[in-house]
Protein backbone atom coordinates (compact mmCIF):
# COMPACT_ATOMS: atom_id res chain seq x y z
CA UNK A 1 0.00 0.00 0.00
CA UNK A 2 2.98 2.50 0.79
CA UNK A 3 3.90 2.07 -3.08
CA UNK A 4 0.72 2.94 -4.81
CA UNK A 5 0.10 6.04 -1.68
CA UNK A 6 2.99 7.80 -2.86
CA UNK A 7 2.76 7.53 -6.38
CA UNK A 8 -0.27 10.39 -6.52
CA UNK A 9 2.64 12.68 -4.63
CA UNK A 10 5.18 11.92 -6.87
CA UNK A 11 3.02 12.52 -10.21
CA UNK A 12 1.66 15.68 -8.77
CA UNK A 13 5.37 17.01 -7.78
CA UNK A 14 6.56 16.43 -11.53
CA UNK A 15 2.93 17.30 -13.39
CA UNK A 16 3.87 21.24 -13.30
CA UNK A 17 7.40 20.85 -14.72
CA UNK A 18 6.16 18.41 -17.35
CA UNK A 19 3.34 20.40 -18.07
CA UNK A 20 5.81 23.69 -18.64
CA UNK A 21 8.72 21.32 -20.79
CA UNK A 22 5.38 20.07 -23.01
CA UNK A 23 4.52 23.62 -23.85
CA UNK A 24 7.80 24.29 -25.07
CA UNK A 25 8.08 21.80 -27.16
CA UNK A 26 7.36 21.60 -31.01
CA UNK A 27 8.20 24.29 -33.85
CA UNK A 28 7.33 28.04 -33.58
CA UNK A 29 6.80 29.22 -36.99
CA UNK A 30 6.39 33.05 -37.91
CA UNK A 31 6.70 36.30 -40.22
CA UNK A 32 8.10 39.38 -39.36
CA UNK A 33 8.26 43.06 -40.25
CA UNK A 34 11.19 44.94 -38.74
CA UNK A 35 14.19 47.60 -39.51
CA UNK A 36 17.57 46.57 -40.33
CA UNK A 37 20.40 48.68 -39.62
CA UNK A 38 24.02 48.20 -40.74
CA UNK A 39 27.68 49.99 -40.33
CA UNK A 40 30.62 48.36 -41.61
CA UNK A 41 34.00 49.97 -41.96
CA UNK A 42 36.81 49.58 -44.01
CA UNK A 43 40.71 48.52 -43.71
CA UNK A 44 40.91 51.96 -45.85
CA UNK A 45 38.83 53.42 -42.74
CA UNK A 46 35.84 54.72 -44.42
CA UNK A 47 32.20 54.13 -42.45
CA UNK A 48 29.17 52.49 -44.47
CA UNK A 49 26.02 52.73 -43.28
CA UNK A 50 22.57 51.18 -44.95
CA UNK A 51 18.99 51.20 -43.38
CA UNK A 52 16.73 48.55 -44.77
CA UNK A 53 13.08 47.30 -44.40
CA UNK A 54 13.29 43.88 -43.61
CA UNK A 55 10.61 41.09 -43.93
CA UNK A 56 11.61 37.76 -42.26
CA UNK A 57 10.51 34.04 -41.73
CA UNK A 58 11.68 33.21 -37.72
CA UNK A 59 11.53 29.65 -37.07
CA UNK A 60 12.91 27.58 -34.21
CA UNK A 61 11.92 23.71 -32.71
CA UNK A 62 11.69 22.82 -29.20
CA UNK A 63 13.28 23.62 -25.60
CA UNK A 64 16.79 23.62 -26.64
CA UNK A 65 17.28 23.55 -30.51
CA UNK A 66 17.49 24.97 -34.33
CA UNK A 67 16.59 28.63 -34.77
CA UNK A 68 16.81 30.47 -38.27
CA UNK A 69 16.15 33.94 -39.07
CA UNK A 70 16.23 34.52 -43.09
CA UNK A 71 15.49 37.92 -44.12
CA UNK A 72 14.58 39.59 -47.11
CA UNK A 73 16.10 43.60 -47.50
CA UNK A 74 14.88 46.67 -48.88
CA UNK A 75 17.79 49.25 -48.59
CA UNK A 76 16.46 52.67 -48.48
CA UNK A 77 19.45 54.44 -47.23
CA UNK A 78 22.73 54.64 -47.84
CA UNK A 79 25.70 56.67 -45.74
CA UNK A 80 29.74 56.74 -46.35
CA UNK A 81 31.45 58.32 -44.04
CA UNK A 82 28.67 60.66 -42.66
CA UNK A 83 27.21 61.87 -46.03
CA UNK A 84 23.48 60.06 -46.69
CA UNK A 85 21.69 59.33 -49.71
CA UNK A 86 18.62 57.42 -50.13
CA UNK A 87 19.56 53.84 -52.10
CA UNK A 88 17.21 54.72 -55.14
CA UNK A 89 18.96 57.37 -56.41
CA UNK A 90 22.43 55.78 -56.40
CA UNK A 91 21.56 52.43 -57.36
CA UNK A 92 20.12 50.47 -59.98
CA UNK A 93 18.82 47.77 -57.81
CA UNK A 94 18.93 47.74 -54.28
CA UNK A 95 18.15 44.38 -52.16
CA UNK A 96 19.52 42.20 -49.90
CA UNK A 97 19.28 38.56 -47.61
CA UNK A 98 19.94 38.00 -44.28
CA UNK A 99 20.37 34.90 -42.45
CA UNK A 100 21.34 33.89 -38.93
CA UNK A 101 21.20 30.47 -38.01
CA UNK A 102 22.07 28.55 -35.01
CA UNK A 103 20.92 27.11 -31.65
CA UNK A 104 18.21 28.33 -29.24
CA UNK A 105 17.04 27.93 -25.49
CA UNK A 106 13.17 28.86 -24.76
CA UNK A 107 11.40 28.83 -21.75
CA UNK A 108 8.27 29.91 -20.14
CA UNK A 109 8.31 33.81 -18.98
CA UNK A 110 4.44 34.02 -17.65
CA UNK A 111 0.81 32.10 -18.42
CA UNK A 112 1.36 33.13 -21.70
CA UNK A 113 4.53 34.52 -22.72
CA UNK A 114 8.08 32.67 -23.94
CA UNK A 115 10.87 33.97 -24.83
CA UNK A 116 13.74 32.34 -26.45
CA UNK A 117 17.18 33.55 -27.16
CA UNK A 118 20.47 32.21 -28.96
CA UNK A 119 23.60 32.30 -30.55
CA UNK A 120 24.78 31.64 -34.41
CA UNK A 121 26.37 32.09 -37.74
CA UNK A 122 25.90 35.15 -39.48
CA UNK A 123 25.53 36.96 -43.33
CA UNK A 124 24.06 39.75 -45.22
CA UNK A 125 24.08 39.66 -49.04
CA UNK A 126 23.91 43.30 -50.23
CA UNK A 127 22.97 43.49 -54.21
CA UNK A 128 23.68 47.41 -55.00
CA UNK A 129 24.52 47.93 -58.78
CA UNK A 130 25.31 51.08 -58.79
CA UNK A 131 23.84 53.75 -61.54
CA UNK A 132 25.96 55.32 -64.53
CA UNK A 133 28.69 57.00 -62.57
CA UNK A 134 28.39 55.57 -59.43
CA UNK A 135 30.54 52.17 -58.45
CA UNK A 136 28.88 48.92 -57.61
CA UNK A 137 28.30 48.25 -53.14
CA UNK A 138 27.04 44.37 -53.89
CA UNK A 139 28.77 42.53 -50.43
CA UNK A 140 28.66 39.83 -48.47
CA UNK A 141 29.54 40.19 -44.83
CA UNK A 142 29.86 37.14 -42.87
CA UNK A 143 30.55 36.73 -39.16
CA UNK A 144 28.37 35.84 -35.84
CA UNK A 145 25.30 37.11 -34.02
CA UNK A 146 22.36 36.31 -31.56
CA UNK A 147 19.10 36.68 -31.06
CA UNK A 148 16.31 36.86 -29.14
CA UNK A 149 12.29 36.42 -29.58
CA UNK A 150 9.52 37.44 -27.03
CA UNK A 151 5.72 35.72 -28.16
CA UNK A 152 2.24 36.25 -26.57
CA UNK A 153 -0.54 33.81 -27.05
CA UNK A 154 -3.36 35.89 -26.39
CA UNK A 155 -5.70 32.73 -27.61
CA UNK A 156 -6.85 32.73 -30.94
CA UNK A 157 -5.91 29.67 -33.19
CA UNK A 158 -4.65 29.11 -36.52
CA UNK A 159 -5.18 25.79 -38.42
CA UNK A 160 -5.40 24.46 -34.54
CA UNK A 161 -2.63 26.12 -33.33
CA UNK A 162 -2.39 29.00 -30.79
CA UNK A 163 -1.73 32.22 -32.56
CA UNK A 164 1.58 33.86 -31.17
CA UNK A 165 2.52 37.35 -31.69
CA UNK A 166 5.64 39.37 -30.09
CA UNK A 167 8.99 41.41 -30.66
CA UNK A 168 12.10 40.19 -32.13
CA UNK A 169 16.11 41.29 -32.35
CA UNK A 170 18.67 40.29 -33.43
CA UNK A 171 22.87 41.63 -33.91
CA UNK A 172 25.74 40.33 -35.48
CA UNK A 173 29.30 41.27 -35.51
CA UNK A 174 30.95 40.54 -39.44
CA UNK A 175 34.45 40.27 -39.88
CA UNK A 176 34.90 39.05 -43.57
CA UNK A 177 33.69 39.90 -47.04
CA UNK A 178 34.73 37.82 -49.65
CA UNK A 179 32.96 39.87 -52.28
CA UNK A 180 35.08 43.24 -51.78
CA UNK A 181 38.51 41.35 -51.68
CA UNK A 182 37.91 41.01 -47.83
CA UNK A 183 37.99 45.04 -47.20
CA UNK A 184 35.82 44.31 -44.30
CA UNK A 185 37.64 45.05 -40.90
CA UNK A 186 34.46 45.24 -38.97
CA UNK A 187 30.88 45.83 -39.30
CA UNK A 188 27.77 45.56 -36.72
CA UNK A 189 24.21 44.59 -37.53
CA UNK A 190 21.16 45.33 -35.65
CA UNK A 191 17.44 44.30 -36.75
CA UNK A 192 14.44 44.36 -34.37
CA UNK A 193 10.48 44.64 -35.34
CA UNK A 194 7.09 42.75 -34.88
CA UNK A 195 6.47 39.18 -35.02
CA UNK A 196 3.48 37.25 -35.77
CA UNK A 197 3.20 33.37 -36.07
CA UNK A 198 2.09 29.92 -34.40
CA UNK A 199 2.84 27.13 -32.73
CA UNK A 200 2.80 25.01 -29.50
CA UNK A 201 0.04 24.38 -27.23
Amino acid sequence: MEPNASAPAAALAQGPEMEVSNALDGWRSGVALGWQGMTFWSHESHRYEFQSLALSYIGSKGHVGPLIHLSALLPLQAGEDGHVVATSSVYQDRWGADLLLGRQWRWQAGKDFEAEAGPGIHSTLLVLPGRYGYRDFSALLLGLGGATVLRFRPGARIVGEPLRIGTFAAVAFDFYDPLRSNDLRAGLTFRAGLYAGFGGR
